[in-house]
């Protein structure tokens, strides 16, 4: 059994590990009558896996390919589980391919070939393992596996850099021709229509892009063959406002019956705030220029007093993606109750 684990793929962890019959005791046995389980038992008892394969509805299991397997079979839908070394998925989406299956005159299968390929959550990552039982089906080639560079975001997506979104990164991991070397053929394509022919593929993509597929193409120039693989991508705005109060300042003494309130709000993605919040013993909503991200009003009368009276005004900025952002600041308003009240 070998399997390969994508960068966040929970059950594999991002790594990758094969088991011999050196390395410990495999097991197989039908749990229905349409699926079949292989379980291997490391034998320093620091490894085990579990792995079911299902056909669906009342079918029987043979050789063939499986599309949209689920951990629970429902009606239509093949099973599909691995699992192992305290991990589980309580959700599966995947396929897989039947590539050998012999069974005896008692019906129990005594050779067993399977590839298959598991999305834990109905996440991106993936895992792609194989399983071997008495076979001698060889080893499929390493699956092509596509990484993405650039980090995501708490939303799981690219963070946009501009009103332009972001740059994509992605690259080609540890592919090699059948001798071993470097002579492929690269064939990039993304969603927005942007290609390549290089190991790594850079483009840039708009903010909002939905989760959209870049495809991948190898061809192996030294026979022919050709592999595919697939990396889903987002482009999301997390960043909040900048807010910077340029009057009145901290700590500043007003003297006048009207505060003035000066502010600069910028946003690195969105740049299209037209206006923000404001609290002074009152809630307003203010104009902001969208180009220059400047604004300056008079908001609320001072208090008919001869003592400093300390005042917070509180901002509030939200953009076109929904990110709030507050900037408070505290200064002291005095009124000369000798003047006559404008």
């Amino acid at each position: 059994m070998t399997y390969v684990s994508d960068p966040g793929d929970y059950i594999g962890g991002g790594q990758e590990a094969t088991f011999t019959a050196a390395d410990g005791a495999f097991d197989l046995y039908s749990p229905d009558a349409n699926g079949q389980v292989v379980s291997f038992n490391a034998s320093t008892r620091l490894h085990w896996w579990y792995l079911y394969f299902g056909a669906a509805d009342d079918q029987v299991l043979v050789a063939g390919s499986y599309e949209n397997a689920e951990r629970f079979k429902s009606p239509g839908h093949p099973g599909l589980d691995f699992t192992g070394d305290g991990r589980g998925c309580n959700s599966i989406s995947g396929r897989f391919d039947v590539r050998e299956i012999e069974r005896d005159a008692s019906g129990q299968v005594v050779k067993l070939a399977i590839d298959f390929e598991q999305h834990c959550e109905g996440g991106a990552p993936a895992l792609f393992g194989q399983v071997r039982y008495n076979s001698d089906v060889p080893l499929s080639p390493k699956p092509l596996h596509v990484t993405l560079v650039s980090p995501l975001n708490y939303a799981g997506c690219v963070e946009a850099t501009g009103p332009r979104g972001a740059l994509i990164d992605v690259v080609a991991s540890e592919v090699h021709d059948a001798q071993g070397g470097q002579q492929l053929k690269y064939s990039w394509t993304a969603a927005t229509g942007a290609s390549g022919n290089t190991p790594e593929f850079k483009f840039r993509a708009p903010l909002g892009l939905a989760p959209a597929n870049i495809a991948l193409t190898v061809l192996d120039l030294t026979n022919g063959t050709t592999r595919t693989a697939t990396k889903s991508v987002c482009v999301s705005d997390t960043t909040p406002p900048r807010i910077t109060i340029l009057r009145p300042t901290p700590g500043e003494l007003v003297h006048d019956d009207n505060v003035v309130l000066e502010v600069q709000i910028d946003d690195v993605a969105d740049r299209n705030i037209t206006s923000y919040e404001a609290d002074l013993g009152l809630h307003v909503v203010s104009p902001l220029n969208a180009r220059t991200g400047h604004s300056r009003q008079r908001l609320q009368e001072a208090p008919r007093t001869d003592a400093p009276v300390p005042t917070t005004i509180t901002v509030r900025a939200r953009d076109a993606s929904g990110n709030v952002t507050t900037q408070a600041v505290t200064f002291s308003e005095i009124f000369d109750s000798r003047r006559p009240h404008r």
